[in-house]
């Protein structure tokens, strides 16, 4: 998985967490679908862009997932020049998305994924952060 894949697939992760209601099982079905072409290939992630898209509330943030990423590696590229990507994809990702898109309700299954561990909680509590 090229570094390109590898931000698609943490803007549709990212933007999945986001999602307020299930998505209809239609577009489920795709990404079940989709877990499956990953589990054969880890190295792909199929038509990631054609599923999001067939859903307007998650592509809009999709894109907006995106765009923030885009504008966070902009930051990072101000100083040094950045480490280069790894040509490998993480495997941890590739496995949380498979996970994620694997389940009967991806959006619970991303919100569940993408909370933050005991201590990241308990430092935001004494900071007064939400």
């Amino acid at each position: 998985m090229n570094a390109s894949d590898q931000r698609l697939l943490t803007a549709c992760l990212n933007a999945l967490a986001q999602l307020d209601n299930p998505l209809p099982p239609d577009v489920q079905s795709k990404f079940n679908d989709l877990a499956e072409t990953m589990k054969a290939n880890p190295d792909t992630i199929g038509n990631l862009d054609i599923i999001v898209e067939d859903y307007p509330p998650l592509n809009e943030l999709y894109q907006a997932e995106q765009r923030r990423l885009d504008q966070n590696a902009g930051i990072r590229n101000k100083g040094l020049p950045p480490l280069p990507l790894p040509n490998e994809s993480t495997q941890e990702l590739t496995n949380s998305a498979i996970d994620t898109f694997n389940a009967s309700d991806s959006v619970t299954k991303a919100k569940t994924k993408n909370q933050p561990n005991l201590l990241k909680r308990l430092w935001q509590g004494i900071r007064g952060e939400d």
